[in-house]
């Protein structure tokens, strides 16, 4: 009779880290989200700038 060694199981498990599941995808969604809102204000604010340096008011 053959005995087989099991396999170890303990080979293919792998852990999540705090802050990997599905918490921080929902988070890095919303801070995204906020960051292209905020860099879309930014780059407005900028442009409106720049034209009023070039185009001064008569």
């Amino acid at each position: 009779m053959f005995f087989r060694r099991k396999k170890n199981s303990d080979e293919h498990r792998y852990y999540l880290l705090p802050g990997q599941g599905r918490g921080n995808r929902r988070k890095r969604k919303q801070q995204f989200f906020w960051a292209c809102i905020a860099g879309s204000i930014i780059a407005v604010l900028v442009g409106a700038a720049m034209w009023l340096v070039n185009n001064p008011p008569r």
